[in-house]
Order: C-alpha cells, then sequence, then structure tokens
C-alpha cells in the first residue's frame, strides 16, 4: 500500500480523529492537507505528528461562504487525488471550570435548559444542520478537484455510530448533527459523478473517547483512532476498485477492524513509508 505522489485532503478538523487520519495517510506516503480556522490549533496539531514535511496545514474555514477561497487558494497550485471526511463532533468545549459541553452545544451560544425551550424553530434549522452544512460546502468544492486527477481518486467519509449516547456525553444539537452528517455520508455514497470517483463510508461503532478506566483495564496495542486513519489510507490506495463505489464499511467490533486492515493490505508498508511513519 503506498500514497506516494498522491495528495490528500482530511475534512474535519484538527481534533484526535482527525489526526489518526493524517498520521495514516502521512505513513502511506501522501501528501497530507488540512485546514482550521485556528492557527493555535493548525501549530499544536503539526508539532504533535512531529512536523512532518509533507503535511500542509492551511488557516481558512469549508463552511458554507468561505470553502470556495480556502480550496481556491490551497489548490490552484496542487492536484488533488484523496479526501477523507470525518463527522466527529468534539465531545468537549470549556464555557467555565463546571461547564464542559460538545462543540454543537458551542454553536447555539452555550445556552443552558432543554433545546426545546430555549430555541424557536427558526434558530433551530441552522445549529442542527451546522455540521452537515460544512461536509456538503466541503464535497461540493473538493469533488470536483479530484475528478481532475490523473489516477484513481476517492472521496472517505468517517462515520460514528450515530446511534445516541443516553449517558448524556453529547449534547442534543450534537445528536442531531451527527445523525444528518450519516444521512450525507449515505447520500454522497449513492451520488453518481461524471468521473468514477469512489465515494465510501466508513461507520465506526466502537467508542473511540473511552472511560480512562476502561482504558487501563483494556488497552488497545494502537489508538482506535490511529487504526481508523490505516484503514482510510488503504481504501484511498485501493480507489481503483470500482466494485465497491458506493459501499458502506462498517467497523462494527475488533475483529472486523482487523479483517479490514488486513484486506485493504495495510501491514505492507514499503521501505520509504516506513521512514514516513517513524518521522510522524
Amino acid at each position: 500500500m503506498s500514497l506516494a505522489n498522491k495528495t490528500c485532503w482530511v475534512v474535519g478538523g484538527v481534533g484526535v480523529i482527525g489526526r489518526g487520519i493524517t498520521r495514516g495517510l502521512l505513513k502511506a506516503g501522501a501528501t497530507v492537507i488540512v485546514n482550521s480556522r485556528s492557527d493555535e490549533r493548525l501549530s499544536r496539531f503539526s508539532k504533535d505528528l512531529g512536523h512532518p514535511e509533507n503535511l500542509i496545514t492551511i488557516k481558512g474555514s469549508l463552511l458554507p461562504g468561505y470553502a470556495s477561497k480556502t480550496v481556491r487558494q490551497t489548490l490552484d497550485a496542487m492536484p488533488l487525488d484523496h479526501v477523507v471526511a470525518h463527522g466527529a463532533v468534539r465531545y468537549w468545549g470549556s464555557f467555565g471550570a463546571n461547564d464542559r459541553r460538545d462543540e454543537s452545544h458551542m454553536i447555539q451560544g452555550g445556552r443552558s435548559g432543554s433545546f426545546l425551550q430555549s430555541m424557536t424553530p427558526e434558530e433551530f434549522v441552522g445549529p442542527a444542520s451546522q455540521v452537515a452544512a460544512l461536509h456538503f460546502s466541503a464535497a461540493q468544492e473538493l469533488i470536483p478537484r479530484i475528478q481532475f486527477s490523473n489516477g484513481p481518486s476517492s472521496y472517505t467519509f468517517v462515520t460514528g455510530d450515530a446511534g445516541g449516547h443516553p449517558e448524556g456525553k453529547r449534547s442534543a444539537l450534537g445528536e442531531i448533527n451527527t445523525h444528518h452528517i450519516w444521512g450525507l455520508a449515505a447520500a454522497l455514497r449513492n451520488e453518481r459523478l461524471e468521473k468514477g470517483v469512489n465515494c465510501r463510508e466508513i461507520r465506526v461503532r466502537l467508542p473511540v473517547n473511552r472511560p480512562a478506566e476502561e482504558r487501563k483495564n483494556q488497552p488497545r496495542a494502537t489508538p482506535l483512532s490511529e487504526d481508523i486513519g490505516t484503514l482510510c489510507a488503504g481504501l484511498a490506495a485501493h480507489a481503483d476498485a470500482m466494485e465497491e463505489r458506493g459501499a458502506l464499511v462498517e467497523v462494527a467490533d475488533q475483529e472486523s477492524l482487523e479483517s479490514l486492515l488486513s484486506h485493504y493490505g495495510t501491514a505492507h508498508l514499503a521501505d520509504d513509508d516506513i521512514d514516513v511513519a517513524q518521522q510522524a
């Protein structure tokens, strides 16, 4: 498996999942573009990865109204071969020492109380689809770019289980946004494009943010976020498998994850890819 001389864009922020995906693509030899509206987060992200030479950090937004400028300024001088988008909503954003909520809660200004009682229908529409709107905007701008790739191109969407968190780890708007992402990914997989872009979805049912006690008692050999990144790289490297066009790739448990990693040849890194992995 190798993505040498290929350029990939990771959409969805520079948090834990984004870092794992980026690391997997870098290990496979790709040049990786990530964007954020925060210089501080981009700087920390690059530092966490060891400042690899083939990582390109872009200050810019992919929200509607901003995506076109961000993409145009980034890609006018370089080609784009693959996109990996992930719909992970960060669990916690801080409003104070004792008030920590997820990003979707932050979208509505950190209001407390029931969202049903604190919002009008008109106020609900935007926050409820904010994350999906970002990914729709990104796909609209980036898919035409990968259609001009010289080789096989792919758009991989990583989604969570969208199954709810009854313990309250995610706000009401966090749940709603997560389900919107699930629907958008399914729609993208069924979109028929002029050039055969291989659109697939990886649906991860394993928990990424496990409690500290569980991580201690049941340690993983590799962080799940990095296994997801390795799988994303494997799918991108197999973009020419057009029989898998529109496929839903489900990571239901550890056994299915290991089977998928084996299937997509991630155990067979070239020597130059291993060097990149060590640098990253």
